[in-house]
C-alpha cells in the first residue's frame, strides 16, 4: 500500500473515532438521553466510516493500477 492509501485509511479511522468521542461526550453530558444518543451515535459512526470508504477505495485502486503498469514494463 502506498502512503496515500494508508493515509486515507487512517483518516477514515480517525474520523470514525472522533465521531464516537462526540457521541460519548453527548451521552456523558446528558445521561437521561443516553439510551437515545447511543443508537444515533453508532449510526453516525457508520455513516462517517462509509463516507471515508470511497476515497480509500479510489486510492487503493489507483495503487493497484500503478503496480500493474510497472509490472508490465
Amino acid at each position: 500500500m502506498s502512503r496515500r492509501t494508508i493515509a486515507e485509511f487512517c483518516y477514515m479511522l480517525a474520523s470514525a473515532g472522533v465521531t464516537y468521542l462526540i457521541a460519548w461526550g453527548a451521552a456523558w453530558s446528558y445521561p437521561q438521553g443516553a439510551h437515545t444518543i447511543w443508537p444515533v451515535g453508532w449510526v453516525s459512526v457508520a455513516v462517517v466510516a462509509a463516507l471515508g470508504f470511497k476515497p480509500f477505495l479510489d486510492s487503493w485502486r489507483r495503487d493497484r493500477t500503478r503496480a500493474g503498469e510497472t509490472a508490465d514494463d
